[in-house]
């Protein structure tokens, strides 16, 4: 193996030593003066991000063969709702405004659940009395990786309680475009 030292005059930017097979060439500032175009910036493409007509998103094409600006024309031109996005969109945690102009990615918003969360016990009596925001939602209770028991709720207002003892999974799913929300109960 050769070892090759570089002394400081091959710092300078557009300097040739003559022993490299050539003259010096002495080079203007301005030649030495050059834009140089990020690669992240040059390769960056969008992401065509698919939704429904309440901004659900449906699907997040992140490459192609095509480039995206000629997948969106297609698109538009079938009526498939659809934008064009700089950036990363996760599908689980992100929504479509379609009330800004133009339709924006946002994430979507917690569902907030007021009051204690804590262990109850299985008595039929011993109850949890929480308040969730939005007011309408749908919840489920799970019990053994089972659904048990599922009610929709239009005030808000969920009461827990029951005579069986164990681990309950509590599932909070409010309309779009809320995150799903989901919380144990033990009963003992």
């Amino acid at each position: 193996m050769t070892g090759v030292t570089l002394d400081a005059a091959w710092a300078v930017p557009g300097y040739t030593p003559a022993s490299v097979g050539g003259e010096a060439v002495a080079v203007s500032p301005e030649a030495i003066a050059v834009t140089i175009e990020e690669p992240e910036a040059v390769n960056k493409t969008k992401t065509l991000v698919r939704h429904d007509a309440n901004g659900f998103i449906t699907q997040v094409i992140l490459e192609a063969a095509r480039p995206m600006d000629e997948i969106s024309k297609s698109f538009t031109e079938a009526g498939i709702d659809h934008i064009l996005y700089d950036g990363p969109v996760d599908i689980k945690d992100a929504y479509i405004d379609l009330s800004q102009d133009p339709p924006a990615v946002l994430p979507k918003p917690d569902v907030v659940i007021s009051g204690e969360i804590r262990p109850i016990k299985a008595d039929g009596v011993d109850a949890l009395h929480l308040t969730v925001q939005p007011e309408k939602c749908t919840v489920y209770v799970w019990y053994d990786g089972k659904l048990v028991h599922q009610e929709d709720v239009a005030d808000g207002k969920i009461e827990f309680a029951i005579d069986q003892a164990g681990a309950f999974r509590v599932t909070i799913v409010a309309a779009q475009p809320y995150k799903v929300c989901a919380f144990e109960v033990l009963a003992q």
